[in-house]
């Protein structure tokens, strides 16, 4: 977990400060927001900022972690309302490439920076991988139970699943000189995905 200056009866304080920057990074992206744009929309001091926060940088990752925990969230809520399995699996590539579109349009950072960037985001991208396995593998589990899936290992199809699912999107953003699709690219993301959504639901169906 990334570390801030935290004390218990500071977590409102914390959390307007998260939802500040979420907004700032969502109208300008990482790169072109400041700590002191940050600090004025609070009306509070730069120096006030930097108390929880070292950089704009472990801000953004706190911002992210926010977004993929509201994901999981509202993961949950769309998938209960599918009744079938292969269903479910939809809803959760659904909704997860509206959060890539989201993590997209808050970042929109050089690509030459990214080294850099994944050192600090790696923890994070560690933890939210493991939640979207765990779902996953659920989903697939509960498949199988029903006979609805053939009888397989469900924790290693799921995480085949999320890596196939990982390496598409970083396809698409490689070789760019900022972190960050046009609606064009992300609609050719977004058919693509669901086309091996469709290969991988039918083969797995009994």
């Amino acid at each position: 977990m990334v570390q801030v200056k935290y004390r218990g009866e500071n977590t409102e304080k914390l959390n307007k400060i998260i939802e500040a920057a979420q907004r700032r990074f969502g109208v300008y992206g990482l790169e072109k927001t400041s700590m002191r744009e940050i600090a004025s929309d609070l009306g509070i001091s730069k120096a006030s900022l930097y108390y929880y926060f070292p950089d704009k940088e472990h801000l953004y990752v706190h911002v992210i972690e926010k977004e993929h925990d509201e994901f999981i969230r509202n993961l949950r809520v769309n998938m209960q309302q599918s009744e079938l399995p292969d269903q479910m699996v939809r809803k959760f590539v659904e909704t997860r490439m509206e959060l890539f579109r989201t993590f997209l349009n808050l970042s929109r950072f050089k690509m030459s920076n990214l080294m850099e960037f994944k050192t600090l985001m790696n923890e994070s991208w560690v933890r939210s991988k493991a939640k979207e396995i765990k779902i996953i593998s659920d989903v697939l589990k509960t498949g199988m139970e029903n006979e609805f899936f053939k009888q397989d290992n469900p924790n290693e199809l799921a995480e085949l699943f999320i890596d196939v699912l990982r390496g598409l999107r970083t396809t698409f953003i490689k070789n760019k000189e900022y972190f960050f699709l046009d609606e064009d690219e992300y609609a050719v993301l977004v058919e693509k995905t669901n086309r091996f959504t469709e290969v991988f639901i039918r083969g797995i169906l009994k």
